[in-house]
């Protein structure tokens, strides 16, 4: 859209230009902050033109609607927020007195109401709001730009969208799922699954004990109930293209998410006789659902988590001090060889007899 309006963007520039060196003085101590001030110059501009488009085009839907036997009964104001800050429109409201009914312009044609905002203000307040608690995206949407919002209307947006976001990706795995078998194109010999959980903190409003209204919606006050939820999110992609991934999310165990992850899968075109690999921790439940899921499954435990899990078990056998890190090592370098069976036939050795585990570190004849 810039394109467009290159001669307007160099008239414009031209005129601030020439009214700060002007009206401005003592450039040279204001310089590390003039970008501050030239932003809220262009935000105002910004307000002033959004508030001189929506007239013109309220001014056409009125006119438009005014045919034989529509007559302007009453000129009501609406606020209106753009991403520059709030306007007060005129939303006429048009009555025939034949027909005895009544019509909003503004809202039929236009899609304003009192209240609304724009899309590119939701998708500000989702960006902050999804990223923090909703009272720290309120100061940090001030900060940028430069006009407060409730917090409650930032937790309202960022429920609305995630909403709409998990019907979106419900609806794209079923479709994902129904069209596999007739999409060829998309076949995947190799395909990689990801799974991992954690736990977020939530809030849900219940009635308390507090006494009153709230100050600006005059709600009856309520308490926040304040608890940790598990959240499991996965992926899957081809084994070959690290950036084709489906991303699935849901809380609750581990069950809850694998119906989401099989459309993930297929979305990524997995196929019957696909070969399927799964990287993960070591979490209890995790590598059985996934088995119980996607039926020869080869499961990997990543690398972090394996370090971690044989240095619990290795601290477990009280080894000698000087003993622990060569031993931990040499069980390091046998995995790294392939060596996974003499490392857990090792283990079983020393869980039968209690005996320390004579590891090389070194390739030995017949390995």
């Amino acid at each position: 859209m810039n394109q467009k309006y290159t001669d307007c963007v160099e008239q414009v520039s031209q005129i601030l230009f020439e009214a700060i060196a002007k009206r401005e003085e003592d450039l040279n101590a204001k310089i590390a902050q003039i970008d501050t001030d030239l932003l809220s110059l262009l935000r105002a501009i910004g307000l002033r033109v959004m508030s001189m488009l929506l007239a013109m085009l309220i001014s056409q839907v009125t006119t438009q609607a005014k045919t034989t036997g529509w007559v302007i009964h009453r000129r009501p104001l609406i606020k209106y927020t753009v991403i520059f800050g709030q306007l007060k429109l005129e939303s006429p409201y048009l009555w025939n007195k034949k027909l005895k009914i009544g019509m909003r312009p503004v809202a039929d044609k236009l899609g304003i109401t009192h209240g609304n905002h724009s899309l590119g203000l939701t998708r500000a307040l989702v960006d902050f709001g999804s990223e923090e608690s909703f009272a720290q995206a309120s100061k940090r949407f001030q900060e940028h730009y430069g006009f407060a919002v409730e917090v409650s209307k930032i937790r309202r947006e960022v429920l609305q969208i995630a909403q709409l976001s998990e019907r979106f990706v419900e609806q794209r795995l079923v479709e994902s799922r129904a069209g596999a078998t007739f999409n060829s194109k998309q076949k995947t010999e190799r395909l990689l699954l990801e799974l991992d959980g954690c736990h977020l903190r939530t809030g849900v409003k219940v009635p308390g004990n507090k006494v009153g209204l709230t100050k600006i919606r005059k709600l009856q006050k309520s308490s926040r109930k304040i608890d940790w939820r598990e959240t499991r999110v996965a992926f899957a992609r081809p084994v070959e293209h690290k950036q084709q991934r489906t991303f699935v999310a849901r809380m609750g165990k581990y069950s809850a998410v694998m119906e989401q992850l099989f459309g993930a899968a297929y979305d990524r075109g997995l196929v019957p006789n696909s070969q399927i690999f799964a990287l993960a921790d070591g979490a209890k439940g995790l590598k059985e659902a996934l088995e119980n899921s996607f039926p020869g499954l080869q499961f990997i435990l990543d690398r972090p988590h394996l370090k971690q899990h044989l240095y619990e078990g290795v601290e477990a056998m009280k080894l000698p001090e000087k003993l622990f890190h060569p031993i931990l090592d040499a069980i390091v370098s046998l995995i790294d060889r392939g060596k996974v069976h003499k490392v857990i036939k090792k283990f079983q050795n020393y869980q039968s007899h209690q005996k320390i585990p004579k590891l090389s570190r070194n390739r030995s004849k017949g390995d």
